[in-house]
């Protein structure tokens, strides 16, 4: 059972690390999307548009050894920059951006994939070990 327990964990683990990639993927994608007011809870602006929230993954420890991926919002969800031609500035020229940091962004992306090679490592070993145990056995 042993085997299957770390395979089992790699899974998980490979899983929180695509769904880590694909969060800050989509934070990157909207980098200059409308940004909900920072501190607001609206999810649509005055036209019926959506505005964007960024988040980041958190990744937890499960009593069976796997990893738990959830999402938080990035607090504050949004700065202010002068933007006057922008469609959505204000009257002093100010508009809501997504808070979100390239930088952040970018190794958040390579610490995703470094996680991910490393739970296929854990899932090639274990699958190598499986076999050489069937072998033993026949």
């Amino acid at each position: 059972m042993a085997i299957t327990n770390g395979i089992y964990s790699a899974l998980s683990g490979a899983t929180a690390a695509t769904r880590r990639f694909d969060t800050s993927a989509s934070n990157v994608a909207n980098l200059e999307s409308v940004a909900a007011p920072r501190g607001s809870t609206e999810t649509t602006d005055a036209a019926g548009n959506s505005l964007f929230r960024p988040q980041r993954t958190v990744d937890s420890t499960t009593t069976t050894g796997g990893v738990r991926s959830t999402q938080q919002l990035v607090d504050p969800v949004s700065v202010q920059r002068y933007d006057p031609d922008a469609p959505d500035a204000d009257g002093d020229g100010l508009v809501n951006r997504p808070n979100v940091s390239l930088e952040r962004e970018a190794v958040d992306q390579i610490a995703a994939q470094k996680q991910f090679e490393a739970n296929l490592a854990t899932i090639r070993t274990a699958d190598e070990l499986f076999d050489s145990t069937l072998d033993i056995l026949g």
